[in-house]
């Protein structure tokens, strides 16, 4: 007895459903790795707000006063407060800070001398700062002269926008509203400081 082999429309036929079968096979496999990532995704979102909400918080802590905010919130400058009695502003009471589009990072930075700097040497970059005009060239200076720590607070951004409300008086609220770059998308975090509001005595008017 001869035996018959498989007919071009049983190939065909037999193809057709192996291709639906992996088909399926591979749709089940991507929406499983997709659930994967975003998973990963939410959990790597959690924790870069608690992260970042506990680094501002404590970093941020103690402020006096913001005595200025730039166009779209994205440069905010911080007094510390007077910490070289008089009550103006000196640069080492200063903190600036900036969000870099370019490398997506929220930075700190503020003046610090080095340890074997004369008091002089000091008081000659410490001269009060009489208003907001003077506050960009400041930075620039301490730039210059080497004198300016900057450290990144908050990385992997890609947009930030820093807000200040007033509660009650003596008490104002620093609100930064960060976004995050993920691999589904963007994820938005805010994050909230209490400082103080206490205006300079040399800035009043």
């Amino acid at each position: 007895m001869s035996r018959r082999g498989f007919t071009m429309l049983e190939l065909v036929l037999s193809l057709a459903i192996t291709v639906l079968v992996a088909a399926g096979v591979a749709a089940m496999l991507g929406g499983i790795a997709t659930g994967i990532a975003l998973g990963s995704d939410t959990r790597t979102g959690l924790l870069a707000t608690a992260a970042t909400h506990g680094r501002l918080t404590e970093d941020l802590a103690g402020i006096a006063s913001i005595l200025h905010r730039g166009p779209e919130g994205r440069k905010t400058v911080l007094w510390n407060g007077d910490l070289v009695p008089g009550g103006r502003v000196e640069p080492s009471e200063i903190r600036w800070l900036e969000f870099d589009p370019e490398r997506g990072e929220l930075v700190r930075s503020e003046i610090r001398f080095p340890e074997d700097w004369s008091p002089l040497d000091r008081a000659e970059h410490d001269r009060p700062v009489s208003g907001t005009i003077e506050l960009d060239e400041t930075l620039r200076r301490a730039g210059d002269a080497g004198i300016l720590h900057r450290e990144v607070l908050v990385d992997g951004l890609v947009d930030v926008v820093i807000g200040a409300a007033k509660l009650k008086p003596g008490t104002r609220e620093l609100r930064v509203d960060l976004t995050f770059q993920l691999a589904t998308g963007p994820l938005e975090a805010t994050a909230i400081v209490s400082c103080h509001d206490l205006q300079p005595e040399a800035w009043r008017p």
